[in-house]
């Protein structure tokens, strides 16, 4: 089981069934006498709403093999108002989530959707399941204050929801008050910076205490969006709390 408290925690995104297909395939199988080197993720993201489909369907071995590792699959379905390509309502996305979820144990559901309550439900009642409620802004960092606004209801949302706040990134400011929004609310929050000029704020705000760090295992899904790998390796030598929890 994860330990939410020893953060930051490293998301290797898939963005395709095949990309989710060979994460599975870097994990031990169960009671593997040998298990090798550890992949370089604690937990995978399927961003469902990149598959054909839009859907789990074809993917449940891959989750099975991955969840049997201990290894949690965090299931997205991202809305297009949130910087995703799901375009239906929540009604159709609901009965996604469900047949999802028989398969993985977390899930990742935008602020304002009307869903949250139903989808933390169905998380809750999976063993070690949890929920993360996240708000995307593509355009700007908000201000300070309305950065906490934000996570604290992304809190309120669920119980015990993970609050996950990206916002772009174009300048100091930004930059700054992303950090200090870490300081502020250091419990069960994950805070991404989104930059083409990253310059290692993904790293550092992981090292300062942002609960989620996002690397790609396929393609990149957000702007400034590192290989999984390489933040990997950025985070073994930033941050002694994810280097000791990784074993290194």
């Amino acid at each position: 089981m994860l330990d939410l408290g020893q953060g930051a925690l490293l998301v290797g995104v898939a963005d395709s069934p095949e990309t989710l297909a060979r994460a599975a395939e870097r994990v031990p199988d169960r009671g593997a006498g040998d298990a090798g080197p550890r992949p370089p993720f604690d937990l995978v993201e399927a961003r469902l709403d990149l598959y054909p489909g839009q859907s789990i369907d074809g993917c449940e071995a891959a989750c099975q093999r991955l969840e049997a590792s201990g290894t949690p699959v965090l299931v997205t379905l991202r809305t297009a108002a949130q910087g995703g390509r799901w375009a239906g309502g929540d009604a159709d996305r609901l009965p996604r989530f469900r047949a999802a979820l028989a398969v993985a144990s977390w899930a990742d559901v935008e602020d304002d959707a009307g869903i949250v309550g139903a989808v933390a439900e169905m998380v809750q009642a999976r063993a070690e399941g949890q929920i993360v409620v996240s708000h995307h802004d593509f355009s700007q960092t908000p201000s300070p204050d309305a950065l906490l606004d934000l996570v604290d209801a992304c809190h309120r949302a669920a119980p015990s929801a993970v609050a996950k706040l990206a916002t772009r990134v174009r300048s100091e400011d930004d930059r700054r008050a992303l950090l200090a929004l870490v300081e502020r609310r250091p419990d069960r929050t994950a805070v991404i910076g989104m930059s083409a000029d990253d310059e290692g704020l993904r790293v550092a705000l992981a090292a300062a205490g942002s609960l989620l760090a996002y690397g790609y295992l396929g393609a990149p899904t957000a702007p400034g969006q590192w290989t999984c790998e390489a933040l990997h390796l950025r985070l073994l030598a930033a941050s002694p709390r994810y280097a000791a929890r990784r074993g290194s």
